[in-house]
C-alpha cells in the first residue's frame, strides 16, 4: 500500500510511524522550506511542490492530485488542516480513483462546513446556540442580524479550525472591520472566505467527542476531550476525561456525538466539539471531519492506535471494536510546543533548532516534527511538537508533566514551555476551574518567565564541547510504554 502524506511536520511524521507498523510505503509531499525536516529525512519517498506559500502548495488541490497520481498512491492521508476538510479535494481524488484517508465529499459538505453542520444538529434535536449561518453579502443586512444574534458574537470560518478565521466581535462598532478580517484569515488558512456568526459564550468549556464510523454506518465514540485552555481560539492544553462532566452529561453528550455523525452519513475519524455553560447545558459548535492534534490523549487512555483505525476504514474493512470493548484508564494531558516567545506577545520564533533533549521516562510520550539542525520558517504555524503525559488521576498527571517539561531542552527558538509550566503551576488550573478565557484572565498581565532548570543549565555546558553528530538523535515520536498499568 502506497499513502501519500499531504501534511508536513509532527502530523506527517506521526502518520510516517503508522505506515512503517503497517508495512506502508510513505510518501511525503512538502514544500520547498520543509525539504530536510524530519518527516522528509522519515518518509520512504518525497515529492516537492515547489513554494513556499500554503497556497501554492498544500492547500493547491490540482498540483496535490497530479503529485498523488504521479506517485501512484493508494490512500492520500490529509493530516489535519490544509486541506483535510476540503470536500472539492475529496471529489477530485475520487474522480482519480484514489483513495482519501476520512470521509467522503457529501459528508464533509454535510458536516465539515459549520453552517451545515449547525442545520444537522438542529434536524436531530441537538442544542445550538444562537448563530446567523446565511452567506448573506449585504452590510446593512449582515449588521442586523448579528444584532439579533447578539453582542457578543463571533465570527467563524465555515471551513478549517484550529482557531483561524475567528474573530471576537463586542460591539457593533468593530463587527464589520473584524467581520472582513476573519474573512482574509478563513481564504488564507482554508481557501474559502465563507464565514458565520453566532453568539458568543463568556466563559463556557469546550468538551468534545471522538467518534469513527465505518462504511456500514456503524458508529462508535471514543469518549471525551477537554480543551477549555487555549490562546486566541488556539487550543494549548487538552486532556481526557474531562473532570468536569458528570456521567449523565458524559452519556448525553456522546450519544448526540454519535447522533450527529450517523446523520451525516459520516465514516472514519471525526470530532463533534461541543460548548458546556455555567449551568451544565451543552451546545453543538461543530464537527471536524478530520484526525485532531489532540488526538494522542485518547490513544493514552485507550491504549489504541488512531491513525491504524483510519487506515483500516479507508480500505473498507468495519470498525476494529465494538463500543462496549472499548474502555478507559487513568487520565492524558497534551501540552502544544510552539516556537514562540511569550515575552514578546507570543512572536512566532523563527530559526535553527541548535539542540534538542527528551527525558525519557514512563507514561511520557514526544511528537515533533523537527529535529537538531532543522529551521523552524515563517511560512507556516509554529507549532513544533506536543508533549503526552500519562497518570493514574488528574492531580498526579499535572505533576508529571510539570517534571517532563522541567528536563526538555530546545535550543535555537524561543519556546512556550516556561508559560506552559506556569499555566500548570496555576491553582485555578489544578483544581479544574477552567473555561476558554482562562488564559486571557489568569495571564492577564503576563507572567514571569523562570530561570532554566539545573538540568537545562548542566547540558547547555556539556553540549558546548561535543560533535554535532551527538544532536541528531530526535526520533520524531518516542513511546515509553506502558501508556497504563
Amino acid at each position: 500500500m502506497r499513502v501519500l502524506i499531504a501534511n508536513r511536520g509532527e502530523v506527517a511524521v506521526r502518520i510516517i510511524r503508522t505506515c512503517e507498523e503497517l508495512g506502508y510505503k510513505s510518501i511525503l509531499l512538502h514544500s520547498t522550506p520543509d525539504k530536510n525536516t524530519l518527516a522528509y529525512k522519515l518518509a520512504d519517498e518525497k515529492y516537492e511542490l515547489q513554494g513556499t506559500s500554503a497556497l501554492e502548495t498544500y492547500l493547491n488541490i490540482p498540483r496535490v492530485v497530479d503529485a498523488a497520481k504521479k506517485t501512484k498512491a493508494d490512500l492520500v492521508h490529509p493530516g489535519f488542516g490544509f486541506l483535510s476538510e476540503n470536500a472539492d479535494f475529496v471529489d477530485a481524488l475520487e474522480k482519480a480513483r484514489i483513495n482519501f484517508v476520512g470521509p467522503s465529499a457529501e459528508a464533509i459538505r454535510a458536516a465539515g462546513n459549520k453552517i451545515q453542520a449547525k442545520d444537522l444538529a438542529k434536524r436531530f434535536g441537538v442544542p445550538t446556540g444562537p448563530s446567523f449561518t446565511s452567506q448573506e453579502k449585504d452590510p446593512a443586512k449582515l449588521l442586523k442580524e448579528a444584532q439579533k444574534v447578539g453582542f457578543p458574537c463571533i465570527v467563524k470560518a465555515a471551513s478549517g479550525g484550529g482557531g483561524k478565521g475567528m474573530k471576537v466581535v463586542r460591539t457593533e462598532k468593530e463587527f464589520f472591520e473584524l467581520y472582513e478580517s476573519a474573512q482574509r484569515e478563513a481564504k488564507n488558512a482554508f481557501g474559502s472566505e465563507i464565514v458565520f456568526i453566532e453568539k458568543y459564550l463568556e466563559r463556557p468549556r469546550h468538551i468534545e467527542v471522538q467518534i469513527f464510523f465505518d462504511r456500514g454506518l456503524n458508529g462508535v465514540h471514543l469518549f471525551e476531550r477537554e480543551c477549555s485552555i487555549q490562546r486566541r481560539h488556539q487550543k494549548i492544553f487538552e486532556e481526557t476525561p474531562s473532570l468536569t462532566l458528570t456521567q449523565g452529561q458524559r452519556d448525553q453528550i456522546t450519544a448526540a456525538a454519535l447522533k450527529i455523525g450517523k446523520g451525516a452519513g459520516y465514516k472514519n475519524a471525526g470530532t463533534v466539539e461541543f460548548l458546556l455553560d455555567n449551568d451544565g447545558k451543552f451546545y453543538f459548535m461543530e464537527l471536524n471531519t478530520r484526525l485532531q492534534v489532540e488526538h494522542t490523549v485518547t490513544e493514552a487512555v485507550t491504549g489504541l492506535d488512531l491513525v491504524k483505525w483510519q487506515f483500516e476504514i479507508a480500505s473498507g474493512h468495519p470498525l476494529p471494536l465494538k463500543q462496549e470493548e472499548i474502555t478507559t484508564r487513568g487520565h492524558a494531558l497534551e501540552v502544544r510546543i510552539y516556537a514562540e516567545n511569550p515575552e514578546k506577545e507570543f512572536l512566532p520564533s523563527v530559526g535553527q533548532i541548535a539542540e534538542m533533549s527528551f527525558p525519557m521516562g514512563p507514561h511520557r510520550r514526544f511528537d515533533f516534527g523537527y529535529g537538531v539542525g532543522d529551521i523552524v520558517t515563517p511560512y507556516y504555524d509554529p507549532m513544533i511538537g506536543k508533549i503526552i503525559t500519562w497518570a493514574p488521576t488528574r492531580e498526579e498527571n499535572i505533576k508529571r508533566m510539570k517534571a517532563t517539561l522541567s528536563e526538555v531542552i530546545i535550543f535555537g527558538v524561543h519556546t512556550n514551555i516556561e508559560f506552559l509550566k506556569a499555566v500548570l503551576d496555576n491553582k485555578n488550573f489544578q483544581n479544574n476551574r477552567l473555561s476558554t478565557r482562562f488564559l486571557e484572565e489568569e495571564f492577564s498581565r503576563g507572567y514571569t518567565p523562570q530561570a532554566l532548570t539545573k538540568a537545562q543549565r548542566d547540558f547547555a555546558e556539556a553540549s558546548k564541547n561535543l560533535p554535532e553528530e551527538n544532536f541528531q538523535s530526535s526520533s520524531g515520536i518516542l513511546y515509553e510504554s506502558p501508556w497504563y498499568g
